[in-house]
């Protein structure tokens, strides 16, 4: 489930406390966890009716379940003045905010970008970012102040 720790908007760039909430999509945004689950479990059961392999039933299962490790497992999110902190599943990954040249606002969270031009795919190269709907506004201003600091 989503949680937000008080911040301040307006205050500067170094005196800015850490952000941290928390994104759980199968809590938050449930049809379309429902929705991925199910088309995992079809493919599944098409599996297990073309092949009859068990094996390969495993195998699919597996595959699709890493695909979808996002939605099971909560992630939480510490955005401070070095970058941003992503925690899920006993893994870190960090985020430099040297590293983020722009950023695309998307219906349920940012896409951070490591380049400034545009191409089709370019998805696949950034980190989508989810943001609760309450928290956007705090941390499009942290983006506004840290990239384009940083950019500067």
């Amino acid at each position: 489930m989503s949680q937000a720790y008080p911040t301040s908007i307006g205050w500067t760039a170094e005196k800015d406390k850490p952000l941290y909430y928390s994104v759980w999509l199968i809590a938050d945004q449930k049809w379309n966890a429902i929705f991925l689950l199910g088309v995992a479990l079809v493919v599944v059961i098409l599996v297990w009716q073309n092949t009859g392999n068990l094996i390969l039933e495993l195998v699919a299962l597996l595959f699709l379940l890493g695909t979808l490790w996002r939605i099971l497992a909560p992630v939480h999110f510490e955005l401070n003045h070095h970058g941003i902190v992503c925690r899920s599943l006993n893994r870190n990954r960090f985020i430099a905010w040297s590293d983020i040249r722009s950023y695309q606002i998307r219906r349920n969270g940012i896409l951070l970008l490591p380049r400034t031009d545009h191409f089709v795919l370019e998805a696949f190269r950034g980190f989508y970012l989810s943001v609760p709907a309450s928290l956007t506004p705090e941390v499009l201003y942290r983006l506004r102040v840290f990239v384009d600091h940083v950019s500067d």
